[in-house]
C-alpha cells in the first residue's frame, strides 16, 4: 500500500533514487527512510544493502522519532 502511495506521489523507492544519483555523477545522496513498525528494521537493512550494493558508502545513519513517526537519516557518499 505504501509503494503505490509513493508511486502516485512519483516518490521512487531509494534503490531507485540512489540508482539515478550514481548516474548521475553525485557525490553524496541523502534519504530520509521510513522503515515499516512490523518488520523490526528488515526493511531498512534490506534498503541499505540495496544502495550499498549500487556502490554508495553508507556515512551515517541517524534515528528520529518513535513509533509510526520513526524515521532513519541515511547519508551515502560515493567510496
Amino acid at each position: 500500500m505504501l509503494k503505490k502511495l509513493l508511486k502516485r506521489l512519483a516518490i521512487p523507492p531509494i534503490e531507485v533514487a540512489a540508482g539515478d544519483a550514481w548516474k548521475r555523477g553525485d557525490t553524496v545522496f541523502i534519504r530520509k527512510f521510513h522503515p515499516r513498525p512490523t518488520k523490526h528494521d528488515a526493511d531498512l537493512a534490506k534498503a541499505i544493502q540495496d544502495v550499498t550494493a549500487i556502490g554508495w558508502t553508507l556515512v551515517s545513519s541517524q534515528f528520529e522519532g518513535d513509533g509510526l513517526q520513526r524515521h532513519a537519516n541515511l547519508v551515502f557518499t560515493r567510496p
